[in-house]
């Protein structure tokens, strides 16, 4: 699919061949995500940006292993400025979601592009092609803290769910 809304070009991508054009997005999401939690329950604290985007594209690379998983990359010319990034897996087991529930992974768009519809347009790229292969149910997660986020999602219909814990204990060392 390729369309446009105003300057924004939509592209669809399932390879990882292709995951090095979203690194600078991942980044600014967690440029963004560590003003918002700096400490993952108070004893966490964040990644380096390198280390952070190569653990999170070892994910991206696991998850496009499956044919249904897909992500969309908006562009302003042949520049990045956003993108969304679908899992789809088994249905919730005690509620009727279908057979199939997409997850929205990522959703990141350059902080000077938030408020320009980006966003949205992304997350109706992902409905479009959710619909194409029959999955009607999108579960996100968000960080608790991230209100404007929250209000996003609730302007496109979403419910707030599940709260997500964190904690951590302290193993025990082991002999040598």
């Amino acid at each position: 699919m390729e369309s446009s809304q105003s300057e924004i070009t939509l592209r669809y991508a399932d390879d990882a061949d292709q995951l090095h054009a979203i690194e600078p997005l991942w980044n600014a999401l967690q440029e963004h995500h560590s003003g918002l939690v700096p400490n993952l329950g108070g004893s966490a604290p964040k990644r380096g940006l390198a280390d952070s985007w190569r653990r999170r594209r070892a994910k991206y690379e696991r998850w496009l292993e499956d044919a249904e998983t897909f992500f969309v990359v908006a562009e302003d010319g042949d520049r990045p400025i956003g993108y969304a990034f679908v899992t789809v897996g088994s249905g919730y087991a005690a509620w009727q979601t279908g057979d199939r529930l997409a997850e929205l992974e990522t959703l990141s768009v350059l902080p000077e592009r938030r408020g320009d519809g980006v966003g949205a347009a992304l997350l109706e790229a992902v409905w479009q092609r959710l619909a194409g292969i029959g999955v009607e149910g999108l579960a996100i997660t968000a960080a608790k803290t991230n209100v404007d986020s929250h209000r996003f999602y609730e302007r496109h219909g979403f419910t707030q769910s599940f709260v997500v814990f964190y904690g951590k204990r302290n193993m025990p060392a082991t002999p040598s």
